[in-house]
């Protein structure tokens, strides 16, 4: 939950980063483009940059940005949001929200055999302060 959706940067999901503190996938500042600071990594983001002010289904793997997708949905200040990613042992994801799902099936979102770790990350656009509350973060495997 995010207490306000104005001049804020969010992106929850995986990244192979487990040093450098940086958000793994942001918008590039312009159009509905991204940058990736991670090398692999999937998640949803949410930035103010993006000319379509939606939730976006990112992912990068080898360094090379799988095409995002606009959710075609926008967060709400203050209003809980349950996300769920399901990645196949190909590097497959599907984006889940509130129960349902969002998008298509993303290929070459994450490259399959790259170590990821659970990542929510966040960053005010602007000097004011913004708050993230992340109250679960649940992750199966299978074996």
């Amino acid at each position: 939950m995010m207490d306000a959706i104005t001049s804020v940067a969010v992106f929850a999901g995986f990244t192979n980063q487990d040093s450098a503190l940086q958000i793994p996938i942001n918008g590039a500042g312009g159009g509905d483009t991204f940058t990736n600071n991670a090398n692999d990594a999937v998640g949803v983001l949410f930035d103010t940059t993006m000319t379509t002010k939606n939730w976006w289904l990112v992912g990068v793997a080898g360094g090379v940005g799988a095409t995002g997708q606009n959710s075609a949905v926008a967060p709400v200040a203050s209003t809980v949001e349950t996300w769920r990613i399901e990645l196949t042992t190909v590097g497959v994801a599907s984006f889940y929200r509130n129960g349902v799902l969002v998008g298509s099936a993303m290929t070459g979102a994450i490259t399959a055999n790259v170590a990821l770790t659970p990542v929510v990350a966040a960053f005010s656009r602007t000097g004011t302060l913004r708050n993230i509350d992340v109250d679960v973060i649940a992750i199966q495997a299978q074996r």
